[in-house]
């Protein structure tokens, strides 16, 4: 038989997430990785109920049952690929391919020129994504950890709420596009977003939730250490060990983050059809929204 494929219903939701983590942890224990226990039900069906409300989400769909999923967001012209997965046990039967290519065209449908994914360590996943264009972009670097060494603060600097329209600013010139609805489900998951001022000129954002940082931006690379120095101080007075995610391209946060005392305790991959925006300047949220 073969799939069909179709948009995904909102009360299907919780069966979409249960199909990452069943696949997420087939993915670990294939590559001799510890079980993944970041991720639950509870924290992926929100992040997947925004996707389906804001973006592109399908489902392939074998004999009545869901085998696979993806999804996408557009912002802008960046089609970014939010999710990929089959069911271990329906790999390499003819399903992923048609998925991801008609997530990719309802994207195209949608204005989208550039497209790009945080990419898992699944070779077969990959090879879709440069057949889709996406080439390697560099290295994603998550570390984590107590802060053993208090980075120096900078005296002109200081954080305020964060501001939506400063938000958009940012994103503006940082990541190309703007993206007020991700803000806002940020808001709403109680992710706290700082606004950077350095001589009261706004240089940037981040977010802090539990220890984990990010998203964040900043306007030009001489601001990066500044908000990052302020991005731990928040992050540490909420949690004994902090996190974030750096682009290889983000050697600031990179220096940051080793400087601070944090461990590299996992490796990923950006995958992108062009270039866009200032990313040396960016922290990504994760793989969901980036």
């Amino acid at each position: 038989m073969k799939p069909t494929f179709r948009r995904l219903r909102r009360e299907e939701v919780a069966t979409a997430a249960d199909l990452f983590l069943v696949s997420l942890a087939e993915l670990a224990r294939a590559h001799g990785l510890p079980a993944p226990v970041s991720y639950t039900r509870e924290s992926v069906v929100p992040a997947y109920e925004h996707l389906l409300e804001t973006g592109i989400f399908e489902v392939a769909e074998l004999d009545g049952k869901i085998v696979g999923i993806a999804a996408a967001t557009v912002r802008g012209s960046i089609w970014f690929l939010a999710m990929f997965w089959v069911l271990p046990q329906y790999k390499l039967q003819g399903i992923g391919r048609p998925l991801l290519e008609r997530v990719q065209r309802l994207g195209d449908e949608q204005g989208a020129s550039v497209r790009c994914v945080w990419s898992s360590l699944d070779f077969a996943a990959i090879g879709s994504y440069l057949k889709l264009g996406m080439m390697p972009a560099g290295p994603i670097f998550t570390f984590a950890g107590a802060i053993r060494t208090a980075p120096a603060m900078h005296g002109e600097s200081h954080v305020a709420e964060l501001e939506p329209g400063q938000a958009s600013t940012i994103d503006r010139l940082v990541r190309g596009v703007e993206r007020e609805q991700d803000h806002a489900f940020f808001r709403a998951r109680g992710m706290h977003g700082h606004q950077l001022a350095i001589e009261d000129r706004v240089a940037g954002y981040f977010y802090v939730k539990d220890g984990v940082i990010g998203p964040a931006a900043w306007s030009d690379p001489a601001s990066g250490e500044a908000l990052l120095s302020h991005a731990l101080q928040q992050a540490s007075r909420r949690a004994t060990e902090v996190k974030l995610i750096a682009l290889g391209v983000n050697q600031t946060a990179i220096r940051v983050a080793t400087a601070a005392g944090l461990r590299l305790v996992s490796a990923s991959h950006f995958m992108t059809s062009a270039a866009f925006g200032k990313l040396d300047c960016y922290l990504p949220s994760g793989p969901a929204l980036f």
